[in-house]
């Protein structure tokens, strides 16, 4: 039904589309696609605009608004439907219309403009583009209506009902075509066929000719397929030799392997006997071991816990049996490992940005010593714990006290009156590592530059330079220790020698001893003790002797699995590193905290493990102590620290030698766990082993250049030369920034060049 235009004012645009389309049978979905004539008319201020007339639907209706007020409703386009985007006509309008204006078309329509359609007083009123509208020009023997590309549009019925409205001056123009046309295809058919002509008849000659050289090369072929026919039986003859030769070497070589497996089973079936005998030879001494410490448990000389280091009881770390393993849960793969490892922490609320865990973790396998320099309570010492905990390590942290001055404050001394040697934290840290091999230790010497290091810190570091194996650290000379075990193998002969001779076998308990009256006197006569001298004091010196002998040997091997870490601070508290510990050590720089991107670090947060478990990661796993790589003359990295050491760093006073060199690459492996990018690596270590070496007063000369023009000159090279791309901010702290910033502290400071200023 037709409504009136007070009645459509509330509808928006997809209402009033569904309503016109529902009122001219046009399905909700399709587009509103119509045959009309489209004309140019003369507009006001006599300019030609286009107007669609006499429009029909696809279905060969004539379509009107089904509006029932609307004062000029006749049909479709009483007023015309203009050309939306054309006012002037254009080179593109006179190609589709013809002399007398008009053309029979396809077009789609829209919905005008809201201000057309309040202009023309029609809520409905449509509007078509000149891109939408296809010319009806011709017919084919299949009587479909088509465009000028040849595409169908319309079934003939439809078009005829337009072809006979406008058939006295459509069908001439047509004719015309027509006519012309076939001209046209009858002169392109004939030049067509000429050319083909001459093509064939070139084909042809061109044939002949290969014909007659394929003719020559069968010939040749034939000659060489004969040559090569006798060479092929030759070979062949030559090959059945071999064939035989072969064969007979494999026959030799079956037997050889069968001599070679009945060897090795026999070696099997020895190694095998040699195993259970050498067990039963071991089981044999554990037990007079056992015998032995049974006794000296007894007599009291020893503890509990000597007790279980000299019968070896393994001590079971339930810890480590719940965590999450390294090789089965992730494969061997350090980078998911320390992302899970960052998650671990935190969701324990401490936050390292994945850079920071990612270069530590690098560094710990390289072996090296590692200082973390920063203010207090950056998180460095915090570092060490909460890592530790991740990985199922142990962590000791050990306070440096400013009056150290030796290495005797770092490892303890032996005391020659007492017999016994005293001990330090960081020896029993050393001590407990070494009776857990497969547990990873992280000692940390925390305020480590409060005494100078290198009065108490560079007799171990030497020993930590070592490369073949593991260094061996010596506490005091063995004869003390043997001293001291020859005295309590002679008191315990005594023991057994009195014991005997009361016939007290029986008893075990050193108590028991002092209270038999015969055994106590026999022992004060033997040990030529006064009655006032007292068994049980001799007994408390023999005990502690005995006790500092087992537990401190005379010499440790430095346990593998044990990593050296320093904490540092830089204030006028504090002494600054000297250069033989900055050439050892790598110096990771921490910012406070409050620094920290957290947003960065939350959206870096990911694992597919459970974030409440640690990782139990064994020693081996963060590699052993191996030789540093070889220094590569042909290698990018080698060329450009040594041709920078020649022309900057021994210049400027820096120390940079092959040390340094190997070092770098050896963290270069490390790093290439978890990353890939190479400038990276060449950032990092200029921050770790280079930036910190810089400390020169750079008005002094070297040859006719002030140092600090060779400092500018430096810095400008990093530029092309080092660092090809900057490091952002998720990967770690821009090494050429810290140099800007360095640069711009010393021109303050009138060029004095210091890194920890």
């Amino acid at each position: 039904m037709n409504r009136c235009i007070d009645e459509l004012q509330d509808f928006n645009d997809n209402d009033l589309l569904s309503y016109l389309k529902n009122d001219w049978d046009i399905n909700t979905h399709d587009e509103i696609e119509v045959i009309g004539e489209l004309k140019r008319i003369i507009g006001k201020n006599n300019r030609p605009s286009l107007v669609l007339k006499s429009v029909k639907g696809l279905n060969g209706e004539a379509l009107e608004y089904p509006i029932s007020d609307l004062h000029y409703k006749e049909t479709l386009l009483q007023r015309g439907l203009s050309v939306a985007g054309y006012v002037d006509i254009n080179d593109d309008i006179n190609l589709l219309l013809d002399k007398t204006n008009t053309a029979i078309v396809k077009t789609r329509l829209e919905l005008a403009s809201p201000s057309e359609r309040l202009k023309n007083k029609n809520p409905l009123l449509l509007e078509t583009e000149y891109k939408n509208v296809q010319l009806l020009k011709q017919i084919d023997n299949k009587d479909i209506a088509l465009d000028k590309e040849g595409n169908a549009l319309i079934e003939k019925t439809i078009y005829n009902q337009l072809y006979q409205i406008n058939k006295a001056k459509f069908e001439p123009e047509i004719l015309v075509e027509i006519e012309s046309e076939k001209e046209r295809l009858s002169r392109e058919i004939k030049e067509s066929h000429e050319q083909k002509k001459l093509e064939i008849e070139e084909a042809i000659l061109k044939l002949e000719q290969n014909l007659n050289s394929l003719t020559v090369e069968e010939e040749t072929v034939k000659g060489s397929l004969r040559s090569i026919e006798g060479k092929v039986a030759t070979t062949s003859k030559k090959l059945q030799e071999q064939d035989k030769s072969l064969s007979q070497a494999i026959q030799k070589s079956k037997v050889k392997k069968t001599e070679l497996l009945n060897e090795i089973q026999i070696i099997k079936e020895q190694l095998k006997a040699e195993k259970e005998n050498h067990m039963k030879m071991l089981e044999k001494l554990n037990a007079f071991v056992k015998s032995q410490a049974d006794t000296l448990l007894g007599l009291e000389f020893i503890d509990e816990n000597i007790y279980s280091q000299i019968v070896m009881e393994p001590q079971n770390d339930d810890r480590r049996d719940s965590l999450l393993s390294f090789n089965d849960d992730f494969k061997g793969n350090y980078k998911t490992a320390t992302a899970h490892i960052q998650a671990y922490l935190y969701n324990k609320d401490i936050m390292y940005p994945r850079h920071i865990l990612e270069n530590y973790f690098a560094l710990l396998q390289t072996n090296d010593l590692i200082i973390l320099a920063g203010e207090s309570g950056s998180g460095k010492t915090n570092l060490v714990k909460s890592f530790a905990e991740a990985v199922g390590g142990v962590s000791k942290i050990v306070p440096v006290k400013p009056n150290w001055t030796s290495s005797e404050d770092l490892l303890g001394y032996y005391n020659p009156l007492e017999k016994k040697y005293l001990s330090t934290p960081f020896l029993e840290a050393l001590l407990e590592a070494s009776q857990n091999p497969d547990v990873p230790y992280f000692i940390c010497l925390d305020e480590m530059n409060l005494a100078r290091v290198e009065y108490y810190f560079a007799d171990f570091l030497s020993l930590l330079e070592e490369r073949d194996g593991s260094p061996e650290i010596h506490l005091y000379a063995d004869d003390e220790s043997s001293h001291v075990l020859s005295e309590f193998k002679h008191v315990l002969e005594i023991i057994d020698e009195v014991k005997s001779k009361y016939k007290k076998g029986n008893i075990i308990n050193f108590v028991e001893l002092l209270k038999d009256e015969d055994i106590n006197q026999e022992l004060k006569r033997i040990f030529g003790f006064s009655d006032k001298d007292s068994l049980i004091k001799y007994h408390s010196d023999l005990r502690r002797m005995i006790s500092g002998v087992i537990s401190i040997p005379s010499s440790i091997v430095f346990p593998q699995n044990v990593r050296i870490i320093g904490a540092i601070n830089i204030d006028e508290t504090t002494h600054y590193l000297s250069p033989k510990i900055l050439d050892r050590a790598h110096i990771v720089k921490f910012d406070s905290p409050l620094l920290f991107d957290w947003a960065q670090i939350e959206s870096e947060i990911s694992t597919k493990h459970d974030a409440n478990k640690a990782i139990k990661f064994e020693a081996h796993e963060f590699d052993d102590r191996n030789k540093y790589p070889r220094f590569d003359r042909e290698n990018e990295f080698c060329l450009t620290l040594a041709g920078l050491t020649k022309s900057f760093f021994t210049p400027m006073g820096v120390e940079v030698g092959l040390r340094t060199i190997r070092q770098g690459l050896n963290y270069q492996n490390k790093l290439g766990e978890f990353s890939d990018n190479a400038d990276l690596f060449i950032n990092n270590f200029f921050l770790q082993k280079i930036l910190p070496k810089l400390t020169f007063d750079g008005n002094k000369m070297y040859g006719d250049k002030e140092l600090k023009d060779l400092l500018l000159q430096l810095q400008a090279q990093l530029h092309p030369h080092i660092i090809k791309s900057r490091v952002i901010s998720s990967d770690g702290i821009d090494a050429l920034e810290e140099f800007e910033i360095l640069v711009g502290k010393a021109k303050i400071n009138d060029w004095i060049v210091n890194y920890w200023a």
